[in-house]
């Protein structure tokens, strides 16, 4: 038994601080522990999930040919008098694809699109099936069918374009489930003074997935066996279930259920997080969710951090090929970099919150706003200032790499609020904040088709940069009004008074 008074101070305690002072005794001495396989295991499985979510951006280049001709040179003289177009360095750009499919531009968005179709669907589902049946088999079943759908997509590329688009949005259905699944695991296995840390590195695997994923697409792509794009699809897919069998085997759904976790360790965890005990019998609190002020907070800086990445991860692509007019392979390689410096980034900011948070310098709550506001003001002033560099490659390049880069600030800042305010209902709270922000997907493409209607026009993509840049002010300025990091009395309504 666990003296409840002692128990209420410490969690009120670790609530404001996110420490555990009074319970040191079951400090574990291990450096890699149970917590941190788990932890490892569930960054390689994002960045798995990522390494299929954006390979199809890069391998549609190659898989398409060109409507006219298999030669195209972009044409700079036909554009409106008001679009500045930057200059074409040394020779012309020219494009030499001769892809499989003639697919015009509808098309091609048809099935970029496809997948957030499927994805938005199964968010809320994945956290309620998480909390029912185990976050372990969901993410784990959820990344396995991804990696056979992905295996399956070059043949029903080869198929049809409706075939292809119900792989894709099946695709979106199976990786939809991921997120919440992973945060109803961190509420469950990340002690509260390391939440930031673990937290952020388990979530930047997405960024790292990314990292290798746009290179690698690129030159995979350039294989002569097979038409060359179908292995960046066959590559990440076998990754995927090769992921799937270490998962299976070397992670259990929780401290309690892990037959290799040092007894240290386990209480360490319990404690810490408040989770003596799991009450499964807990009734999700839908209307106390639907009507806090701190759980829209999250949501509104979820929609503005979905939009800013929506617009570097789909469409930075075509900026540096329309606009900066670098070649494929300079495009994939670049397109990679930002994303390493936020991979980077994030790892420096989680340890530094941490390290306020433990060393009572800061709240759980001025923690996050503070990271939340590095995360998008930053971001912001980088946007605005390449929305007026113009031609200026390396001055482009760099604010973008830039702006990306201070996103990584978010991981300890609202991304991780959600197992904050209500860590036994952390994964339906991924999930709908989530679902509700991936809409960004497939309606930022849209806005930006409806700005930028002359190619490379710099005029255009500055207003582009400019809306970025102001949706992040706004969503930030509502994220630290209103967030906390506070527990959330409805978490723990129906709890049960047995320890």
């Amino acid at each position: 038994m666990v003296n409840e008074e002692l128990l209420s101070k410490c969690e009120a305690h670790v609530r404001r601080y996110g420490t555990t002072d009074k319970l040191t005794e079951h400090q574990p001495t291990d450096y890699f522990g149970s917590r941190h396989k788990f932890a490892f295991m569930a960054f390689l499985g994002l960045a798995v999930v990522y390494m299929m979510r954006v390979n199809l951006s890069v391998t549609i280049v190659d898989m398409v040919r060109m409507p006219s001709s298999s030669a195209t040179t972009i044409n700079t003289t036909n554009r409106i008098p008001t679009s500045t177009v930057c200059p074409i360095r040394n020779s012309p750009t020219t494009f030499t694809n001769d892809g499989e499919f003639d697919w015009d531009i509808k098309t091609q968005g048809l099935v970029l699109g496809s997948f957030f179709w499927g994805y938005t669907v199964t968010q809320i589902p994945g956290g309620l099936l998480s909390r029912k049946c185990g976050g372990k088999n969901v993410l784990g079943i959820g990344i396995f069918l991804t990696g056979l759908l992905s295996l399956a997509t070059p043949s029903a590329a080869r198929s049809s374009i409706p075939t292809l688009i119900t792989v894709r949005i099946l695709t979106g259905l199976a990786e939809g489930v991921t997120l919440p699944a992973v945060h109803h695991m961190l509420s469950a296995w990340v002690p509260t003074q390391e939440r930031s840390t673990i937290g952020a590195f388990v979530l930047t695997g997405m960024q790292f997935g990314t990292v290798v994923a746009l290179p690698l697409s690129g030159f995979l792509c350039d294989v002569n066996l097979d038409g060359g794009w179908p292995l960046a699809f066959y590559v990440p897919g076998f990754l995927a279930v090769i992921w799937f069998l270490g998962w299976w085997w070397a992670v259990s759904d929780s401290p309690e259920n892990d037959p290799h976790i040092s007894e240290d360790e386990r209480k360490f965890i319990q404690i810490s997080t408040g989770n003596l005990q799991r009450d499964a019998t807990l009734q999700t609190p839908w209307l106390d969710m639907a009507t806090s002020v701190h759980v829209w907070a999250i949501l509104i800086a979820h929609i503005g951090k979905s939009w800013g990445f929506s617009i570097l991860l789909t469409e930075l692509p075509t900026y540096l090929n329309t606009v900066l007019h670098f070649n494929m392979k300079a495009n994939c390689l670049l397109s990679a970099m930002p994303y390493m410096a936020m991979w980077l980034c994030s790892i420096i900011f989680s340890f530094v919150a941490d390290a306020l948070r433990s060393k009572h310098i800061l709240s759980t709550t001025q923690t996050r706003k503070l990271f939340n506001t590095i995360g998008f003001i930053a971001p912001a002033i980088a946007f605005v200032g390449a929305s007026f560099t113009g031609c200026d490659q390396t001055a482009t390049v760099t604010l973008i790499i830039l702006a990306t880069a201070f996103i990584g600030a978010v991981y300890s800042g609202f991304e991780v609020n959600h197992i904050d305010i209500a860590p036994e209902h952390a994964g339906v709270l991924m999930g709908i904040t989530n679902c509700l922000a991936s809409t960004c997907g497939f309606i930022a493409p849209y806005v930006i088709s409806r700005i930028v209607t002359t190619q490379g026009s710099v005029d255009q993509w500055r207003i582009v940069f400019l809306l970025s840049a102001g949706v992040y002010v706004v969503t930030n300025f509502c994220y630290v009004i209103f967030a906390t990091g506070e527990e959330q009395q409805w978490n723990r309504a129906k709890r049960s008074e047995t320890i």
